[in-house]
């Protein structure tokens, strides 16, 4: 019995380790008002044929479960520049802002 339960734990830590994930947060704002942008759509997978995405929520935030290899992010709203955003180590982006036409970097 106490063979099955130390393999079914050897199982259960492989599998950890192998697929180790991370959580990803952040809040979207516009530009101009600073308010936040409900609905952006987060993509972690561009190059995917099905492009696996997240939206933000009423108040702009946004959690994605991402692999270790992905490196990379874009946020995507209408009428805004689409953002590339390089992930690392830190797994909050805090406030991130989009800008569109009229908009100062």
């Amino acid at each position: 019995m106490i063979k099955k339960i130390n393999i079914s734990i050897f199982i259960f830590l492989i599998h950890i380790s192998v697929y180790s994930n991370k959580l990803i947060s952040g809040i979207v704002l516009d530009c101009k008002t600073n308010l936040p942008l409900p609905g952006a759509e987060i993509i972690f997978d561009k190059n995917s044929s099905n492009n696996e995405l997240v939206l933000s929520n009423f108040d702009g935030y946004f959690e994605l479960v991402i692999s270790e290899n992905i490196k990379e992010i874009f946020i995507r709203y209408p009428k805004y520049k689409e953002l590339k955003i390089a992930i690392s180590d830190n797994n909050n982006l805090g406030e991130i802002t989009l800008l569109k036409r009229g908009c100062k970097k």
